[in-house]
This record gives structure tokens, C-alpha cells and sequence, in this order.
């Protein structure tokens, strides 16, 4: 620029520079619309309402040899004195489902959930009582997290008050976890950490004394999505080898552990051996769960450009006061800020229906899998339907934003081969849909192509396809062109006028 200027001698010369400058600057802004202008809610925003729903493992809610069952409950639970099973009344804080922000539900196989009790804990949502093998699939929730979200960036920093309680064997063996916090780096990796606390424990009744509490890893995570509604990943598993997984058996092909320091954790409370492979074909019971976080992102709005009213400025001082100010102020000052400004931000709001499992597609029938939508109706009931004989998963309802997060569980009965999940509005219009293969083996594999996609709208519910509308794309590409005219009409009508005026 400074070369430039060295050349700008004359009055003329400055003025058709200005003139060039106005379409470039055009040019300029259209490439910007071309590519898309950056949605409303790009920067970073504070969320108050975060709400984590995680079954940590199928083990952890499994039944159990003695004790009835391993289970979840809310809250930090006592000190029962002893490694014995649980009682109504002991320990004291004891069994809950619900307790400040934390709540624990069990799934039903046609849809919905139940809220356990001491009584039901080791009974599935539908009343069938677990033995060692099944699972109740309890899911834990906790509400009104706190923090801030970086869609953009792909950042995460949200913190929840309240605290849980994981019993194995009846209570011969529990331990808890207060104030989780997830952290997650623009390179996709996070972790969910969290104080716990426990007792030495073994499960033949013996030993018995608090332990010191610590800060532990209870997920580390790769490859995070973090969106402007909600987050759903899986944490690591396959191939974590902590050093103190002193019995860990490589011979299943999923075999894993969870974090390092949590197990040295459990290796004093005598759970160690339920967080990682130790049999040959134990990894689906004791690897995470997928984890699904939902919030409200209030992001401000992203400042509008105001680059095109620059190029009419030089005008009122460099020619006379009547022929150069009107054609220059009115052209390039005031089509491309009314271009730019109202189009490109508005369209982005409006995203097409979406649905997703996050970044895991391999399930097994009667895991809890992980739900995420977008681009729906705000504040909207929806059914979540398994299809091909209708089997209703379960109701949602959209928040402000037209999106939700939640979890299903793929009944047990489900026969093996192509199956579809779909969303359904009162009437049964199925608003977006999910393609899914269930094995012969009782693995649950999602359609990787409708994962990414938004699959259908209408009646008709669909496994493939696209979404019926206009694609926001032409427009934008309009707008771009509409730019770079208006532009090129102001700097034309400019030259004649420094022409005439030369």
C-alpha cells in the first residue's frame, strides 16, 4: 500500500484509485458471502443449563452374583460402617434417585422411563429384575451445568454441582463423585474429571476405611464435536492400558480400560477389575457408555462488517461539493452494507433438520444410544420411534434453539436386520429419521451417511434422502453476484463522472 500511495499524484489518479478500490472491495465481500457468512452464534457463549446424562457402563448397572445388583444412585452416599449390602436405612445419606441436581432414571423397552427406589433399584424400567449379564441401563442426569462454549472453536468449559454414588455387589463396595468438570481443546480432546471418595472395600466382607479423596479422570475423549446445543462422544476405551490393570486380558478385540488414575482409584476401593477387559469377552459390559450433553448456548451476535461505506469517504473532500459526493456516498456506502449485512446472517439461523448419534455408529442392543437433533420447530413434543413395528423410545421436546439431546435404548426383542429410528411429529410425520442394521449378534450399527445428514421430512418415513426445501446455497451465491454488480455499476457511473470532471 505505501508503493501505491507514492504514485497517487494527482487529484484524478486519487480518485479512480478510490473508484478501484470500491470494487474490490465489493469483490471482496462477495467471495466472503460466497463462502458463508459466519452464524450469529459463532463466539463464544455462557451456558447455564448443561445437563450430562451418562450410564458410566452396562457393569455398573448390571445384576450381581450377591447383593442383587450393582447400581447407581444420587448423591454422596454415608459411611455404612462395613462392606455389607445396603439397607432402607443404612448407610445414611443411603440410596436416592434424586438429590439437588442429580437424578437417576431407568429406561423402559417401549419408550419413556422410571424413577427406581430402593425396592426397584436392581429392576429394569419395566419391572423385570436384573441378574448378572443384564442390565437395568440406569441412566445418571446432571442438571444445570455452568460454563462456556466455543462452537467455532470447538471449546468447552462447563462445571455441575452435585454429586453421584456407584455401588457394586448390594453396597459391599461404593464409591462417589462430586462436582464434575468437562474441559475440551480446540484440538477435540477433553476429559470429564471429578472429586471422588470412597472406602477399602473387598467384596468377601473384610476390610473397611474411608479413603482420601482425589481428583480423577472419569472419561478422557478424542475427536469432540462440541455444537451450539450439545455435545455426544464416547469416551476412550479401546487400547487405554493403565499400569495398575495388573489382570488386564488383550484377547478380546475390544479390549480397554478406563483412565489410568481412575483405576488406581479402584484398585483401593476392590472394583478395580469391572473397569477394564479382565475376561475374554467382558469389553461390552465394561466400557463407557456414550456420554450426551445438551445446553442452551446464549451467544451475542456477531458485529456486522461495515467496510463498504469506507470507500465513499475521500469523495466530499477530494472533488467539488456537488458532482463527486452524491454518486459515490449513494453507491458503494449504501447497496453493499444492505447486501452483506441483513442476507448472509440471517439464513445460517435456520439449519436444515438434522439428527445424529455423535461420533459412535457400534452399539449393542440394549445399550443407551446417544440422540442429537437440530434444525426442528422450537419448544416441540416429538415421539422417537422405532420402526419397522412402531416402538415408540420415548418423547422429546425441542428447545429454543429447535434442537435436543437425548438417549434411546434399542430393545432387547429386536429382531436382527434393517431397522429405522425416526422422530415424529403428533400427527406421526416422521420429521427426520435414522437408518440403523441390528446383527444376528445383537450389535446395533447406525447408517454412517445419516449420522452427518439430515435424512427426510413429510409423511413418509425414509432411510435416505435429503431434506425438501431450497438449499441456502444459491442464495448466497445471488447475494455475492448482487454485490459485485452493485460495485461495478457505482465504480462505471464514477469513472464517467471523474472523466467529465477531468
Amino acid at each position: 500500500m505505501e508503493t501505491t500511495r507514492m504514485h497517487l499524484s494527482s487529484p484524478r489518479a486519487r480518485r479512480l484509485a478510490a473508484g478501484a478500490t470500491a470494487v474490490a472491495l465489493g469483490a471482496t465481500i462477495a467471495a466472503a458471502a460466497a463462502l458463508g457468512a459466519a452464524p450469529a452464534n459463532a463466539a463464544s457463549a455462557d451456558v447455564t443449563d448443561a445437563s450430562l446424562s451418562w450410564s458410566l457402563s452396562n457393569e455398573a448397572n448390571a445384576g450381581a452374583y450377591f447383593g442383587g445388583c450393582n447400581f447407581l444412585s444420587a448423591g454422596v452416599a454415608g459411611n455404612s460402617g462395613a462392606s455389607a449390602p445396603w439397607t432402607a436405612t443404612n448407610p445414611s445419606p443411603g440410596y436416592a434417585a434424586s438429590a439437588g441436581n442429580v437424578s437417576i432414571a431407568y429406561p423402559k423397552a417401549a419408550g419413556g422411563t422410571s424413577t427406581p427406589t430402593f425396592a426397584t433399584k436392581c429392576q429394569t424400567g419395566d419391572g423385570t429384575t436384573v441378574r448378572p449379564g443384564t442390565t437395568t441401563a440406569g441412566v445418571l442426569t446432571l442438571a444445570e451445568g455452568t460454563g462456556t462454549v466455543d462452537a467455532a472453536a470447538g471449546t468447552a468449559d462447563i462445571a455441575w454441582d452435585g454429586g453421584f454414588t456407584v455401588a457394586f455387589y448390594g453396597g459391599l463396595t461404593y464409591w462417589s463423585a462430586e462436582d464434575p468438570e468437562l474441559h475440551v481443546a480446540a484440538d477435540g480432546t477433553g476429559e470429564l474429571t471429578a472429586t471422588v471418595s470412597g472406602y477399602a472395600a473387598s467384596r468377601d466382607g473384610g476390610s473397611w476405611a474411608p479413603l482420601t479423596p482425589r481428583t480423577v479422570h472419569l472419561a478422557t475423549l478424542t475427536d469432540v464435536d462440541v455444537t451450539s446445543s450439545g455435545i455426544t462422544v464416547s469416551p476412550d476405551w479401546q487400547g487405554v492400558e493403565p499400569a495398575s490393570a495388573t489382570s488386564l486380558n488383550k484377547t478380546n478385540a475390544d479390549w480397554g480400560s478406563w483412565p489410568a488414575d481412575f483405576v488406581d482409584f479402584q484398585n483401593e476401593t476392590g472394583q478395580s477389575s469391572y473397569w477394564y477387559t479382565s475376561g475374554a469377552n467382558d469389553a461390552a459390559a465394561k466400557k463407557p457408555q456414550p456420554i450426551s450433553i445438551a445446553y442452551t448456548a446464549a451467544e451475542a451476535p456477531t458485529p456486522e462488517p461495515t467496510e463498504p461505506s469506507e470507500p465513499g469517504t475521500p469523495e466530499p473532500t477530494t472533488g467539488p461539493t456537488t458532482g463527486p459526493t452524491t454518486g459515490p456516498t449513494t453507491g458503494p456506502t449504501t447497496e453493499p452494507t444492505t447486501g452483506p449485512t441483513t442476507e448472509p446472517t440471517t439464513a445460517p439461523t435456520t439449519p436444515a433438520p438434522s439428527i445424529s448419534t455423535g461420533g459412535t455408529t457400534t452399539f449393542t442392543v440394549g445399550d443407551s444410544v446417544p440422540l442429537r437433533a437440530e434444525g426442528l420447530p422450537a419448544a416441540t413434543e416429538y415421539s422417537i420411534v422405532l420402526h419397522s413395528d412402531p416402538v415408540v423410545l420415548g418423547t422429546v421436546t425441542t428447545d429454543a434453539d429447535g434442537a435436543f439431546a437425548t438417549s434411546v435404548v434399542i430393545p432387547t426383542g429386536t429382531p436382527a436386520g434393517a431397522h429405522t429410528i425416526a422422530v415424529e411429529s403428533s400427527d406421526g410425520t416422521a420429521v427426520v429419521s435414522l437408518a440403523i442394521t441390528v446383527t444376528a449378534d445383537g450389535t446395533v450399527v447406525v447408517d454412517p451417511i445419516d449420522t452427518t445428514t439430515a435424512v427426510t421430512t413429510g409423511a413418509a418415513v425414509n432411510t435416505g434422502g435429503t431434506v425438501s426445501g431450497t438449499s441456502a446455497l444459491p442464495w448466497i451465491g445471488l447475494s455475492a453476484f448482487g454485490v459485485v454488480a452493485l460495485g461495478s455499476v457505482a465504480f462505471i457511473a464514477y469513472r464517467r463522472r471523474v472523466t467529465q470532471q477531468d
